[in-house]
């Protein structure tokens, strides 16, 4: 799973949503942020943990309403983003990775359409639907940007990737599709969205700002970001390069989190 994808000739197979007008948009971002309206004096007074609950509040206002039929993705995201309160967000130190991984575990099995009787049912686009919800919870708890998740038409041999350019995590279409029927390819589907949204988490602390609590660890992402000693950047085409690219540290990480928490996941299922 690469972090960085250049997809040629590759288009997108769900149906398109129909922007709205940005008047109308808005509106409905004036409705979101009233429960965050904190006056500054009052905001700087808070401790770091009342200001994460309060911007906490604008994920779980996502997940009461479903909007993402209604409005383009990117956009509100955009416009989420811009706003100055959601901006000081940014400044609140992440959590440890352990505590990033059972909260993301914790997420995903309290998530009713991730019981698999229940996601076996879902078509395409309300699976993607699903895949975004779950991305915002999970960039609420890592403390950064959410990504708009995309399904795309792949060649078979890739799941997904994180695009830093467009700030998007796209997951192979096929699979999600399949993960209906195939439960191996229903974690695999679960597991690439953690870890492309791991890259995503990366990009952030090293080209927005550092809020990883291990300095030591963005510092070697942002070596292997560069290219690395060895000028490396993913030439998977041969195995050499496929061994390089998977020991590259930012590939590591990503891999190992993401392993972590479908591991906790499917122990929390079956307890």
């Amino acid at each position: 799973m690469n972090m960085i994808e250049e997809y040629d000739e590759i288009r997108e197979v769900t149906n398109p949503v129909k922007k709205e007008d940005l008047s109308e948009l808005t509106k409905l971002q004036t409705e979101y942020l009233k429960e965050l309206n904190i006056p500054s004096d009052v905001w700087e007074g808070m401790s770091k943990e009342a200001q994460s609950q309060q911007l906490g509040f604008i994920l779980e206002r996502f997940n009461e309403i479903d909007i993402f039929q209604q409005i383009d993705r990117e956009a509100i995201f955009s416009e989420i983003y811009s706003s100055k309160i959601v901006e000081a967000y940014k400044l609140l130190e992440a959590p440890q990775d352990y505590i990033q991984i059972e909260q993301i575990a914790d997420m995903f099995s309290e998530c009713e359409e991730l019981r698999y009787e229940n996601w076996r049912n879902l078509d395409l686009s309300e699976k993607v639907n699903i895949l975004n919800n779950l991305e915002i919870e999970i960039a609420g708890i890592e403390h950064r940007q959410p990504c708009p998740i995309r399904a795309l038409k792949m060649p078979s041999h890739q799941f997904g990737g994180y695009s830093p350019d467009s700030k998007s995590i796209d997951i192979n279409a096929s699979y999600i599709e399949q993960s209906g029927y195939d439960h191996n390819m229903f974690m695999e589907v679960l597991d690439t969205l953690v870890h492309e949204g791991r890259h995503a988490y990366q990009d952030y602390n090293v080209n927005v700002y550092e809020i990883h609590p291990r300095h030591s660890e963005v510092a070697s992402w942002a070596e292997t970001m560069e290219g690395g000693k060895w000028g490396y950047h993913g030439d998977t085409s041969t195995v050499l390069g496929q061994r390089l690219y998977e020991q590259q540290s930012i590939e590591i990480d990503a891999r190992n989190f993401a392993m972590d928490i479908l591991d906790k996941f499917e122990q929390k299922q079956i307890a």
